[in-house]
């Protein structure tokens, strides 16, 4: 892991790749998975500039990650939009062996600022409205249609949300059940839901209507609002998956708020506007990957104990997930008859 003078050092050594003095104003953003940061050049236009974790992604995921940006963009799609090199690249490598980094530079969203926060909506908070879930369920929508024609190139390099990667022995963010604040009768309830969600989800259609390439990890800290306008950011764990999955993980942090039904209603909406053929039965495993998503977070946490971002999972997330496993009880579940144009459950959770 890069610290931040030395992540900021790679970014200045390679801005002139990009034309960009190497004496820029650079300021740090935000550090979590990667550091990011603000560039201004010389004619005072700003970027947004990613020094990916090192490790943490191959080469060729993040050549497929920028390249899938680049399909999206070119299609109109309101994500991230990135800046080229001097020479046509799309990211830059720097340093050798196990210091290098991968560095890619996008153009800067004005006046944006992400639509929610994971603590905020855990705690309740009342900012948000149904229809600022309508235009993120829109935007999903749009995305989701626009993965379904750009497909799966040969070039693709990502990982896959299924059953194995959610709930298999080698789960994509980690075995829950090794977070080592959990006693062990919640590590044993855990397998147990794993054991069930496995089995639920591998039953699952993977038809291109319920299943393709998507974000992965929308929660409303990946939108960035601007001028009324969402923009879908962070595409770090994109990859296969079921296109609920990216409903289910808008809500997640929700799961318990007093306005859950009103935003789930604006979500499906705004979805249902982009995509009124939905198949029937779209809506019926909510329950399942509610559950898997939440399982993810414990997973994350798990890999990185003692990371601050992991204690407050393990603090604030792991009484959700235990709540979700005790409400768990998929074998009662029927399957649903309702119409696929018709809103699941009345249009609430």
């Amino acid at each position: 892991m890069h610290s931040a003078s030395t992540a900021e050092a790679a970014l200045r050594a390679v801005l002139p790749r990009y034309g960009i003095e190497e004496t820029a104003e650079v300021s740090l953003v935000k550090y979590r998975e990667n550091h990011v940061y603000r560039v201004t050049d010389a004619s005072g236009r700003d970027y947004a500039a990613r020094i990916h974790r090192v490790g943490y992604r191959s080469t060729a995921e993040l050549d497929t990650e920028a390249n899938y940006l680049l399909a999206l963009a070119g299609r109109g799609l309101r994500v991230p939009r990135l800046l080229p090199t001097t020479d046509g690249a799309a990211n830059v490598a720097h340093g050798s062996g196990g210091q290098q980094v991968v560095i890619d530079l996008q153009d800067w969203i004005d006046q944006a600022a992400p639509m929610g926060d994971i603590a905020l909506a855990l705690d309740g908070d009342r900012t948000l409205a149904e229809s600022d879930f309508h235009a993120l369920g829109g935007e999903l929508g749009k995305l989701h249609i626009a993965c379904q024609r750009i497909g799966v190139p040969g070039w693709f390099a990502r990982g896959a949300w299924d059953a194995g990667g959610l709930a298999g022995p080698a789960p994509l963010w980690g075995d829950p059940a090794k977070l080592p604040s959990l006693d062990e009768a919640q590590r044993e309830a855990i397998r147990h839901a794993m054991a069930a969600l496995r089995a639920r989800l591998a039953a699952l259609p993977v038809d291109a209507e319920r299943f393709g390439v998507i974000h992965a990890d929308l929660t409303p800290e990946n939108v960035l609002v601007s001028h009324g306008e969402p923009t879908l950011i962070d595409f770090d764990d994109f990859g296969t998956g079921w296109h609920l999955f990216d409903l289910v993980t808008v809500l997640f942090f929700y799961t318990r708020h007093p306005l859950l039904a009103e935003y789930r209603r604006g979500l499906e909406a705004g979805y249902r506007a982009q995509r009124p053929q939905l198949p029937a039965g779209f809506f019926e495993p909510w329950e399942d990957l509610l559950l898997a998503r939440g399982l993810t977070y414990l997973g994350w946490a798990a890999e990185r104990h003692g990371d601050e971002e992991a204690t407050f999972i393990e603090t604030r997330v792991v009484p959700v997930v235990m709540q979700l496993i005790g409400q768990y009880q998929p074998a009662q579940r029927q399957p649903s008859q309702t119409p696929a144009n018709a809103p699941a459950n009345g249009g609430r959770p």
